[in-house]
Parts: structure tokens; C-alpha cells; sequence
């Protein structure tokens, strides 16, 4: 397997070559397989061509001759199995011991291990963005608290006056709520289109990640609901809990 710069001539003569036009006629198109990404899956597929183990072209120029060489190292092989790999681990290396005693398998993974090894990094940054989302929610609720409690700190006596004209605990506890989650939705409204432009952006960065996520976004919503209904309950039980003529003297 190698890579390079094909040459023009691949669109009718149904070979090619890499590099240089005196290498045109190297190697021969027997089949096309799809795009695929070995290295760095966040970036566009790179042209790349598989070649049989045996097939070795003579280039006279050192380096051309190095990439030769360095394309026929045996680093890995793929596997199709249906069995687990603890029993596969014993019959793969006495087969390669048998074909040459010289191969040696370092290592065994599935290609879910393969993937997950390879996305280390991006893993550990999502884990760490995570984790300020977490914190971002945590100051969210706390600054809803204080607005919330602000506010029914404000309309002590507006309060007081209806529950002076019969209101019951319930309803005013259903007026603070109300005011809370009116201010949770203005924020839904703004951050909901912020969230699916970050989410175009960060899919063109990320591996997995998709432009729209309707689950995760759902999460979000529904994690943000119960935080400012926590949030806002507090200071609507003092709500309802006020004496009705202790808030009108405080007026």
C-alpha cells in the first residue's frame, strides 16, 4: 500500500504511476474501492492505492526506492471473525509463525479498540468540554436563584396583596415559577440556534460528532429544566410562605 500523485495517463490507458512520468506505467487498475481514512478521519480522504505484497517496482532514485521498501513493511493485518479475540489470539500467531517464523504479532485489538485508540485526544477534549458544561449549568442555576429570588424579594407586597385577596400558596408558587421558566425559555431561544451552528462547526473538527443532534440537544433542554426548576422552587416555597400582613407593613 502507497500513496501519491497519480499521473494523468490512469484516465485512458487504465494505469499509473506515482511521482514522475517515466513511473507512468507502473502499476496496473485491476478494481476501485470506496474512500476510506486510515489516519486523521477529520480531514478529507487522501489518495492512496493497494498493491499485492510481491509486486515491487525498481525506481532508480533513492528515496523513490525507500518509499518502496517502506510500503511493503507488514505493520498490520485485518481479520474477519466472528469469534472473540482470546480464542482467535493463539491460531493467529501460529499461523503467522508458521508462514515465517520471523513475523511477530505485538498486539491483538478489535477494530473498536483500533478506533477508540486512535481518538484518544478528541475523547479527552470532549470529556474536558463536558466537564464545562457541567460547571456552565451549575452557574446557570445559581444565577437563575438569584434572579428569581431577587425578584420575588421585589414583589413582596404585589404578593402579599393576593394572597390578601385569596390566593392560595399554590398559585403563587405557579406566578414565581412562571417568571423563571419564561427567562429559562428566552435563553432556549437564543441558545438553541447557537447550539446547531456549533454543532456544523465542530462537525466538520470531530469525529462522530453530527451537525444535528436531536437526542443531545433534548438532554441539554430537559438537564436545563430540572437545574431552573431546582433553581426557582426555593424562592417560590419563601413565596408562599410569606404573611400576608408582614408583606404589606413591609411596603
Amino acid at each position: 500500500m502507497s500513496g501519491g500523485s497519480f499521473h494523468r495517463k490512469i484516465r485512458w490507458t487504465k494505469r499509473f504511476g506515482i511521482d514522475l512520468p517515466a513511473y507512468a506505467g507502473s502499476y496496473r487498475i485491476v478494481g476501485i474501492v470506496r474512500d476510506a481514512k486510515y489516519t486523521q478521519p477529520e480531514k478529507p480522504a487522501r489518495p492512496m492505492f493497494f498493491v499485492p505484497l510481491a509486486q515491487r517496482v525498481a525506481y532508480k532514485e533513492d528515496i523513490m526506492q525507500r518509499l518502496e521498501l517502506r510500503s511493503h513493511f507488514i505493520s498490520s493485518a485485518m481479520v474477519v471473525t466472528r469469534s472473540g479475540s482470546d480464542t482467535l489470539e493463539p491460531l493467529l500467531r501460529k499461523a503467522f509463525s508458521d508462514a515465517d517464523p520471523n513475523l511477530t504479532i505485538v498486539n491483538i485489538r478489535t477494530m473498536q479498540q483500533q478506533v477508540d485508540l486512535n481518538f484518544d485526544q478528541q475523547r479527552a477534549v470532549a470529556g474536558l468540554a463536558g466537564l464545562f458544561g457541567l460547571v456552565a449549568l451549575i452557574l446557570a442555576g445559581v444565577g437563575l436563584y438569584g434572579i428569581t429570588a431577587y425578584a420575588v424579594a421585589q414583589r413582596i407586597s404585589e404578593i402579599g396583596i393576593r394572597m390578601a385577596l385569596g390566593a392560595d400558596p399554590t398559585s403563587v408558587v405557579r406566578l414565581v415559577l412562571r417568571g423563571a421558566f419564561q427567562r429559562v425559555a428566552l435563553g432556549l431561544l437564543l441558545g438553541i440556534p447557537l447550539a446547531i451552528g456549533a454543532g456544523r462547526l465542530m462537525s466538520a473538527q470531530l469525529y462522530g460528532v453530527g451537525i444535528w443532534d436531536p437526542a443531545a440537544l433534548s438532554i441539554a433542554v430537559i438537564s436545563l429544566a430540572i437545574c431552573a426548576f431546582f433553581a426557582a422552587i426555593i424562592p417560590a416555597a419563601r413565596a408562599a410562605s410569606i404573611d400576608p400582613t408582614k408583606a404589606l407593613h413591609t411596603e
